[in-house]
């Protein structure tokens, strides 16, 4: 039962409302009330909102597969307008999750996470490679979550990490660890 709850709590993860990935550490340590990835500093330009407004009517009408490439869109609009794509590859994460599609979701993460590497931007691709571990585990790919898992650990190594994201990223995997053993 523990684990049937665990499921449904961690099943929240992409389904979040759209906040700071800095968000208080008062926050509770529920994994339900996980922070989304919000979009990077000027991200959200016109071109890329127009994208996004186009993905978020056609998600408010279940066609995930078709919202699924306006967010791909948007992503590729606010790359080539000099941005980290954060909050549009979230969102195509998310229509893809819906869409049923946990590999193609855990592939826009990683892609996240590659792209927020390259950037510097340690929190995103932090939390991007979490959530592309989770989705792993949860579509039963044991070898890729726990090389994604090995990944983050590492970074979490980092002394640049924040440490209120490092403590509570911690504190998830090893919550994780105890509820697979169980």
């Amino acid at each position: 039962m523990k684990t049937a709850l665990s499921l449904v709590a961690v099943a929240t993860l992409l389904v979040a409302p759209n906040h700071s990935a800095t968000q208080s550490s008062a926050q509770s340590d529920n994994p339900a009330v996980l922070p989304g990835i919000q979009a990077s500093a000027g991200e959200l330009s016109p071109d890329v909102q127009l994208y996004m407004g186009r993905g978020d009517e056609l998600s408010n009408h279940l066609r995930y597969d078709a919202a699924a490439r306006e967010y791909a869109r948007a992503a590729d609009v606010a790359r080539r307008e000099g941005h980290l794509p954060s909050g549009t590859r979230w969102k195509l994460a998310n229509a893809h999750y819906y869409n049923g599609n946990l590999v193609g979701a855990a592939a826009a993460l990683d892609k996240l996470a590659d792209e927020a590497g390259l950037v510097g931007d340690l929190e995103v691709e932090a939390l991007s490679i979490y959530y592309a571990a989770w989705l792993d585990g949860k579509a039963g790919h044991r070898p890729e979550m726990a090389a994604r898992v090995a990944r983050l650990e590492g970074l979490l190594r980092s002394r640049y990490m924040p440490v209120a994201l490092r403590d509570r990223l911690g504190d998830w995997l090893k919550t994780s660890r105890e509820v697979a053993v169980k």
